[in-house]
């Protein structure tokens, strides 16, 4: 794959680099995680909240969901905004809406995301499993009004609460206990791109928000059998903080515990923060400690807000955003770049023959005249012909990526909501930790000049 530049970072000025561990250090097998999480939302659904025991002939289709979709709740809408925050494809349950009532609701509405008495927003991978069962519940609603299930905007809300206490009751964290080789991943490369990061001298921070024994658990599974130079994870990493409570941990001060490897028991610490496994704490004193400025921590995560935008506020560390998404979608880019071209190459006729109706109307209005309607009639079945032709393209096109979305990274020509996102708060990005591999540790990270509306 590669890593891509949205502001320069020179990684000879990196002095320590933090990651986080789900989803970013430790990969998931996205599928099947969030399957068993979808089963177990239903589950409580039904015992905790009296949803009818047919939510549990559901079935789950991954990839009904995908990652920067927004849930307008009140109306029962999923939403794929541009990063302009305009509504450029919805869904109500499990109908696409067409164009005209997405217009009739949306045009000309700039979604406000700070209004989350109305919108929610599926921001991680964790949230795919939630995001499903609520189209699929909104769509059982609308067709057995029989049923005794609450309006939409409950709906959201209750399966929210149901997915936080699936993580607080370790649940969904016992499963991967029992069949951790079912949902982790393990990838060599990434060990070895930390190896190489530890050779050249950067300080390696775990920063997690799971509990010590979890994160033992699949670090000694995903890590430590393929170190070569070092004894174990715990050997690697200068500092693991646990139960981190991000983003608190990037804009709040917190007790710090220091963990006990051997038995994970805490107590209380103070003084100078040595390497070694801890809980809690803050950001502020982790720096303050290392005696680093900002500039010189480099942190990763998958988590736009608990992982990126809290730090950029804050704590002035670079960022980088791991977006496994981006596996599938440079293969699709890669298999569409034909399609692509044809479209762009029909687009192009189409806007000549706009120019010549355009032109048309011009020369008759200025004239004095009425336009004459054999020629615009003309120009028009021109037209409608040009836009069948790419109806078309778009529709395969479409295909190679999401089925019900498309492109995760695009909304329309314009970029997603996620991918304005990640252009403004992360420095990089990259689909995974392997992916340094490919990269010296001394790398100075440049981005490629946009080119400007005006330079084109």
């Amino acid at each position: 794959m590669g890593i891509y530049v949205n502001r320069t970072l020179n990684m000879k000025q990196i002095a320590a680099i933090g990651f986080d561990m789900d989803y970013t250090l430790v990969r998931y097998d996205s599928e099947a995680f969030e399957e068993m999480t979808y089963r177990e939302i239903k589950k409580k659904l039904c015992q905790v909240r009296n949803y009818p025991e047919v939510i549990n002939e559901l079935k789950f289709k991954f990839n009904l969901a995908i990652r920067g979709l927004v849930i307008d709740k009140p109306l029962g809408n999923i939403l794929k905004l541009s990063t302009y925050s305009k509504v450029k494809h919805a869904f109500h349950g499990m109908k696409e809406m067409d164009f005209k009532e997405q217009q009739r609701i949306y045009q000309g509405l700039t979604i406000d995301l700070n209004d989350s008495a109305r919108f929610a927003i599926v921001d991680t991978t964790f949230s795919i499993a939630y995001c499903v069962l609520y189209m699929q519940i909104v769509e059982l609603k609308d067709m057995n009004p029989e049923l005794n299930i609450p309006d939409y905007k409950t709906i959201e809300q209750d399966l929210l609460e149901a997915l936080d206490l699936s993580h607080r009751d370790g649940s969904l964290k016992d499963q991967v206990r029992k069949n951790v080789k079912k949902f982790i991943v393990q990838d060599p490369e990434a060990v070895r791109a930390l190896e190489r990061f530890k050779k050249h001298g950067k300080k390696l921070w775990v920063i997690t928000n799971s509990d010590y024994a979890y994160s033992r658990l699949l670090l000694d599974y995903a890590i430590t059998p393929f170190l070569k130079d070092h004894k174990s994870w715990a050997e690697l990493f200068n500092l693991v903080i646990t139960l981190a409570n991000k983003p608190r941990f990037f804009t709040d001060k917190m007790p710090l515990l220091q963990v006990n490897p051997q038995n994970g028991l805490m107590k209380n610490h103070e003084g100078p923060i040595v390497d070694g496994i801890y809980q809690g704490g803050s950001a502020n004193v982790i720096q303050k400690h290392a005696g680093l400025s900002g500039e010189q921590i480099l942190y990763l995560g998958d988590h736009i807000y608990g992982d990126v935008l809290s730090i950029k506020k804050t704590c002035n560390w670079r960022t980088a955003l791991v977006i496994e998404e981006l596996i599938h979608e440079r293969a699709a880019l890669s298999k569409t770049a034909e399609i692509s071209k044809d479209i762009q190459l029909l687009m192009n006729e189409k806007i000549q023959y706009e120019l010549k109706l355009d032109d048309l109307f011009d020369r008759e209005i200025e004239k004095g005249k009425r336009p004459d309607k054999e020629k615009i009639q003309s120009h028009f079945q021109k037209i409608e012909k040009v836009d069948k032709k790419i109806g078309k393209l778009i529709k395969s096109h479409t295909q190679f990526f999401n089925p019900y979305w498309g492109e995760t990274m695009r909304a329309g020509v314009e970029p997603s909501r996620l991918a304005g996102q990640i252009e403004k708060y992360a420095c990089i990005y990259m689909a995974k930790i392997a992916d340094f591999v490919d990269y010296s540790p001394r790398s100075y990270f440049r981005p490629k000049k946009k080119i400007l509306a005006h330079e084109d």
